[in-house]
């Protein structure tokens, strides 16, 4: 097999609709333009702030921040707001990795133990001795399609074990994206954030985009709120790929235009549906590399869902279309509560996931 070979496949892809400032030839029931929707649903589901972009015809047709930016100064969230994007960086990553594989620096289907010595491992990743010989088996494509075997995040003070035989199924995990990020910092002799700055940040023109947090930056970022509305402070933290991005929906949305929803090797790689999950209803979700698939009767979408104590949002897109929604709210659990109705509101699509999640829906009426 070749270092960046996949299973073929040829996606059907949605139709990815969407009305805001002028009206395009739709399916949706709705024709309420999102953008006088979204102050009252953001006040309805207690959300302080938000960044959104639009992407119609490969283009950001539309990036705007909405609400604020701290509950006590009242201060406006802008477009250049930074806010946490939690797992969103899991598929900028993915993109470097595939981008390394299509160099012939990393192969998907080698064991990633080969890349690095085993002490490197123990010191910067396990922190322990290996405990665990199935570690040996993962490969990039493992971490990617989330077929590892290791859990979404270790428990703390216990070495970190694998819960099955790696690439046998699926299960979200952090830890191995984190196993993946080690070993790629190893190969490529910089930090992780020094590298993706200079092979995909900077050259997408992503200016709002890092894994670690500026402090000397401070007043460009949001506050960022727990479920129950308490402020969850900002402190500089160790570069993570799965779960340490800052950026803006503006930023993000242009990595989309120039990856997903372009033509070539590495966009479909990631979009080809590889796995089934155990999300929804089977053979609903699939995971490509880096990012999930849903196929619906209509075809196939492409998405993501940040979730962390502190923040969350979503992004959704057809390839096909070269269309795409991305958002991102400075308030934990609650971007999501939104997630379905704006989904319905520019797709008339039901998104399943969010109830699939037990994510309970804002009371947004009819």
């Amino acid at each position: 097999m070749s270092f960046c070979q996949t299973p073929r496949f040829l996606p059907g892809l949605l139709t990815f609709l969407w009305v805001l400032l002028t009206e395009l030839p739709v399916q949706a029931q709705s024709r309420q333009p999102v953008g006088k929707a979204l102050p009252a649903m953001l006040d309805s589901a207690g959300i302080p702030g938000l960044s959104i972009a639009l992407i119609e015809n490969g283009t950001v047709t539309w990036s705007t921040g909405l609400g604020i930016k701290n509950t006590i100064t009242q201060e406006p969230v802008a477009a250049t707001t930074i806010f946490r994007a939690a797992s969103l960086g899991k598929p900028l990553f993915a993109y470097a990795v595939l981008k390394l594989c299509e160099e012939r620096t990393i192969a998907l289907d080698s064991a990633l133990v080969r890349y690095v010595p085993q002490t490197y491992l123990e010191d910067y990743f396990l922190k322990s001795p290996l405990a665990d010989e199935r570690i040996r088996l993962i490969t990039a494509r493992m971490v990617l399609n989330h077929t590892s075997g290791l859990p979404n995040w270790r428990a703390e003070g216990k070495p970190l074990t694998t819960l099955f035989a790696p690439g046998t199924r699926y299960s979200y995990s952090g830890e191995g994206f984190y196993l993946l990020q080690t070993v790629v910092e190893y190969l490529v002799k910089e930090p992780i954030e020094a590298f993706m700055q200079r092979t995909v940040l900077k050259p997408l023109g992503m200016k709002n985009t890092s894994y670690v947090y500026h402090p000397a930056d401070s007043s460009r970022y949001t506050r960022s709120y727990d479920q129950t509305g308490n402020w969850v402070p900002d402190e500089p933290e160790p570069a993570n790929v799965a779960h340490t991005l800052r950026t803006t929906a503006d930023d993000y949305a242009r990595f989309l235009v120039a990856t997903l929803l372009k033509p070539g090797p590495t966009p479909k790689l990631m979009l080809g549906s590889q796995v089934q999950t155990d999300i929804c209803q089977p053979g609903r979700v699939f995971w490509g590399l880096g990012i999930a698939i849903q196929h619906t009767g209509q075809g196939d979408l492409f998405c993501q869902w940040a979730k962390s104590p502190a923040a969350s949002g979503y992004v959704i897109g057809s390839a096909d279309q070269k269309t795409a929604l991305v958002y991102f709210v400075n308030v934990a659990n609650r971007g999501l509560q939104i997630a379905e109705r704006l989904v319905k509101l520019s797709l008339n699509y039901d998104d399943p996931l969010f109830a699939c999640f037990g994510v309970r829906p804002y009371n947004a009426g009819p």
